[in-house]
C-alpha cells in the first residue's frame, strides 16, 4: 500500500457522490501497487469519528465502493483498519471488482476506432507522443466513469469533433471538481447537473474554424489582436451563440424554470483562446470597458456598443437584450481545455512521465484587482497547485427569467452588467491565459 495525493484520488474517483463531502472530510488517501484499489479515510462531522473506506475499479475500470468500516474511535486504528482491508481485496492480483450492474462497454477513448487519416493531429499527438502521456492518462482515466448518451463521444474524439469533446471532457471534470451530480437521464442539453436542492442545464458549443480558412485572419501584432477583438471576435462568438439560442432547450419540461447556461471555448485558431476572451463580454452585452488610474485610483470607464461589422457580415451587439436570451441564465467561458491543461492537471496526479519539468505562463489577475500581472510557475516543483476552475468566468444576463445563484460555482470569476458599470467577483488568483512550457532535459519545447 502506498499513500497518494488528493489530487491523484480526485482523478480516480469521478464516481463517488458529492453528498459524502458534506458529511464528511477526506483527510488521507492511498492506493495498492497495481492502482485497482483505493483506499480513504474519512473523518465524520456527524459522529466525529473516522470511516475507512475501500473502492476497486468495476468492470468498465470505473472505482467504486465495496468495503468501509465506520466508527473508528481513532486515526491510526482506521489507517491499520484501511491497510488489512485494502490488503485482503489486493490479494491474488486482482484487477476488477465485478458490480454486476454495469450495461455499457469500457470507454477506451485511445483505441482506434477511426482511420488515421480521420484523426485530427492533437489526436496523434497525444496517442503517439510520450512527452504528452500525463495528459493522455488522465484522459483515459476521466473516460472510463464519463457517460456517452448519443453513443459517439470516441468516434469524434478521435476525429474532427476533437476539439468540442474534449471541452466536454473539461465541463464534466469541472462539475465534479465543484461537487455537482451529473444527472444522466436527459439526452439534451450536454449537462443536466444538481446541488443543493438546484438543477442547472448547460449546453456546451465551441468557436471553430471557418469554413473558408483563408478569410481567417492570423493575428502577428497587438495591433491586430486589438482590431480583431472590436468586430470580428464578436461575430465569431456570436455564431455558435445564437444557433443555440434557436434550438430553445427551455421549452423540455426538465429545463424549464431552471437557469440554463451556454459554455464556449474558443477553438477558431490554434492560439486563439489565449488572447479572444475579451470579445465575448463586448458581445454578450454591448459594452466594452477599459480601466485607467484616476483620482480616485483604478477607474472603469464604460461604452456601449450597438453592432458588429466584418466583411459582409453584421451582427447587432449585446445577446442578453436578444428577446428569446432572457431564457439563458448565463455563459461559461474558459481558454483551457486544451492539451497543456490536461498535462499539467494529469502530471499533479501523478501519471505519465515523472521526468518532465513543466511550467505554466501566463498573465493573471490578484486578489480582484483589474490590472493583469505576469505569472511563471513550476508545476513539477512539489508545491504547485492547479484546478479546473481556474480561469473560468461565468458572464450573468441581467435579463434572466431564471438568475443563476453565482454561490453554486465558487472559485471561479463572476461578471456583471447593470447597464451602465460593470461589476465582478474574482477568486484570489485568476488566470486571464497562459501556455504550457515542458522540458524533457535541454529540450525545451511549448504548447
Amino acid at each position: 500500500m502506498r499513500k497518494i495525493s488528493k489530487a491523484r484520488f480526485e482523478a480516480l474517483s469521478y464516481a463517488r457522490v458529492p453528498y459524502v463531502k458534506m458529511i464528511s472530510d477526506e483527510i488521507e488517501w492511498y492506493s495498492n501497487d497495481n492502482n485497482a484499489v483505493l483506499g480513504t479515510i474519512l473523518l465524520d462531522h456527524i459522529d466525529n469519528d473516522y470511516v475507512s473506506m475501500v473502492m476497486g475499479r468495476d468492470e468498465v475500470g470505473v472505482f467504486r465502493f465495496i468495503d468501509m468500516q465506520h466508527s473508528v474511535e481513532s486515526l491510526d486504528e482506521a489507517r491499520n483498519v484501511l491497510i488489512e482491508k485494502m490488503e485482503e481485496h489486493s490479494k491474488d492480483g486482482a484487477e476488477e471488482f465485478p458490480q454486476g450492474v454495469i450495461t455499457r462497454k469500457k470507454h477506451l477513448i485511445f483505441e482506434p476506432i477511426v482511420k488515421e487519416s480521420s484523426m485530427l493531429e492533437d489526436f496523434k499527438l497525444l496517442t503517439n507522443n510520450d512527452l504528452f502521456s500525463p495528459a493522455k492518462e488522465l484522459i483515459s482515466e476521466i473516460a472510463y466513469s464519463f457517460e456517452d448518451p448519443d453513443g459517439n463521444y470516441i468516434e469524434q474524439f478521435q476525429s474532427t469533433g476533437f476539439n468540442s469533446r474534449m471541452w466536454e471532457l473539461y465541463l464534466y471534470a469541472l462539475f465534479h471538481e465543484l461537487d455537482f451530480t451529473i444527472n444522466r437521464e436527459f439526452n439534451a442539453p450536454d449537462y443536466v447537473v444538481e446541488k443543493g436542492g438546484y438543477r442547472i442545464c448547460i449546453e456546451a458549443v465551441t468557436v471553430n474554424p471557418s469554413q473558408h480558412k483563408a478569410n481567417e485572419s492570423d493575428p502577428e501584432t497587438n495591433e491586430e489582436v486589438e482590431k480583431l477583438l472590436k468586430d470580428y471576435m464578436p461575430i465569431k462568438y456570436g455564431s455558435p451563440l445564437f444557433s443555440k439560442l434557436k434550438k430553445k432547450y427551455w421549452e423540455k419540461e426538465h429545463v424549464n424554470n431552471n437557469p440554463l447556461l451556454i459554455a464556449i471555448h474558443d477553438f477558431h485558431q490554434t492560439d486563439s483562446m489565449m488572447w479572444s476572451r475579451s470579445a465575448l463580454e463586448k458581445y454578450l452585452y454591448g459594452a466594452e470597458r477599459v480601466h485607467q488610474f484616476g483620482p480616485k485610483g483604478v477607474e472603469q470607464e464604460v461604452t456601449l456598443i450597438t453592432e458588429h461589422k466584418w466583411g459582409d457580415k453584421l451582427i447587432p451587439s449585446n445577446f442578453f437584450a436578444l428577446d428569446d436570451a432572457k431564457h439563458i441564465s448565463a455563459v461559461i467561458h474558459s481558454n483551457q481545455a486544451t492539451v497543456g491543461k490536461f498535462m499539467r492537471m494529469g502530471y499533479l496526479a501523478e501519471f505519465g512521465r515523472r521526468d518532465l519539468d513543466i511550467r505554466f505562463v501566463g498573465k493573471c489577475i490578484h486578489f480582484n484587482n483589474q490590472i493583469p500581472v505576469d505569472f511563471n510557475f513550476s508545476v513539477t516543483d512539489g508545491n504547485y497547485e492547479e484546478y479546473w476552475s481556474d480561469s473560468v468566468t461565468i458572464y450573468h444576463n441581467p435579463n434572466a427569467l431564471n438568475p443563476l445563484d453565482h454561490t453554486l460555482f465558487p472559485e471561479v470569476a463572476h461578471i456583471f452588467f447593470n447597464g451602465e458599470e460593470f461589476s465582478s467577483i474574482k477568486p484570489q488568483y485568476y488566470p486571464i491565459y497562459g501556455r504550457t512550457k515542458y522540458r524533457v532535459k535541454e529540450t525545451i519545447q511549448g504548447i
